[in-house]
């Protein structure tokens, strides 16, 4: 098995939601979509943020998330809103970053909240 069949592999591992995925609900451009995704907020607290770029008592949240093209069907649009059911929750977050590469949609979030 060469490289890159063995990625694509072990993608198939982490986007199943027998191993690392949740069968979650995403709302973008006025449509719902329930697939399997990997969300890390982990992640995203390591990478750097700007110090001063909110007001007193709202906070950036960040998440990075994992989506298999072929679960989800399309690539969301950097700029958009999204919205992601989360334990219950429905969180709302801007697209700061997506990208597509062999199969995955990884998109970074961005939201201010209280």
């Amino acid at each position: 098995m060469d490289f890159k069949t063995q990625i694509l592999e072990d993608l198939k591992a982490f986007h199943n939601p027998g191993e690392f995925a949740t069968m979650t609900n995403i709302w973008y451009d006025g449509g719902c979509y329930t697939a399997p995704i990997v969300i890390d907020h982990e992640t995203a607290k390591d990478r750097k943020t700007l110090v001063n770029d909110h007001a007193e008592g709202i906070n950036l949240a960040e998440a990075l998330v994992y989506i298999s093209f072929e679960d989800l069907g399309f690539i969301p649009k950097k700029g958009c809103a999204i919205e992601i059911e989360e334990a219950g929750a429905i969180n709302m977050y801007e697209i700061i970053k997506s990208e597509h590469e062999d199969g995955e949609i990884v998109l970074e979030l961005g939201a201010f909240t209280e």
